[in-house]
């Protein structure tokens, strides 16, 4: 399990593209003038994404709590030992996360989405948005030949389990399109926007707090 975990740190590390969740994030941080903002990072493993959006967060000018939330407490703990450190957590399925209504400023997520079908992820996203009092950012893969090949032969190369890479392979199998993603969170909560991010990526979200439309976003890649 610490193997596999390991492989999905260097995953994030050089392919997840975080860089465009925490632009996004400081983005609404300014636009919304929260001087502590508190976040929950749902699906968060090992909490590797969460411990560095933070300390991201900091060095921008806006100190932030992130929680890793996972439904494996297993992968939480093999987190605080592979960082050497402890971090805020709480074990939690994402289908009944213990958070009042409101009670946190964003809810978060890494290569989550694609985990469940297009019901559940429309149920997913209804709860985040009655949780989260300015909304939620899920990054996530996008369906395309071109990663399924990479991870196919270079998977075979640089992880550490043959679990990785076939987890790998059915991730991008079962990935949504930009246009499939934004659908499902249209229909699920009114204002959602898709963002494509390099290299094939996209940023889900819902900001809440202009008067039912989100900021414009320009696409990178």
């Amino acid at each position: 399990m610490s193997r596999s975990l390991e492989d999905l740190s260097l995953v994030h590390r050089w392919w997840g593209s975080a860089g465009a969740l925490e632009r996004f994030l400081v983005g609404e941080i300014q636009r919304l003038e929260i001087t502590r903002p508190v976040l929950v990072d749902v699906g968060a493993g090992s909490g590797d994404v969460t411990r560095r959006l933070e300390r991201a967060l900091a060095r921008a000018g806006h100190p932030a709590t992130v929680l890793a939330c996972d439904v494996q407490w297993r992968h939480l703990a093999a987190g605080r030992r592979m960082a050497g450190d402890s971090f805020p957590s709480i074990s939690a399925d994402a289908f009944a996360l213990p958070l009042a209504e409101k009670s946190v400023d964003w809810i978060i997520s890494t290569l989550f989405f694609h985990h469940f079908s297009p019901a559940e992820n429309a149920d997913l996203l209804a709860s985040f948005s009655r949780a989260a009092r300015h909304g939620f950012a899920l990054l996530d893969l996008r369906r395309h030949l071109f990663p399924l090949a990479f991870i196919s032969i270079a998977g075979r190369l640089l992880f550490k389990t043959r679990v990785s890479v076939l987890d790998g392979i059915a991730s991008v199998r079962q990935a949504y399109t930009p246009d499939e993603a934004g659908h499902i969170a249209r229909e699920a909560v009114s204002g959602a926007r898709v963002e494509r991010v390099f290299p094939f990526r996209f940023l889900l979200s819902a900001p809440k707090g202009l008067g039912g439309e989100p900021p414009p976003i320009t696409p990178t890649a």
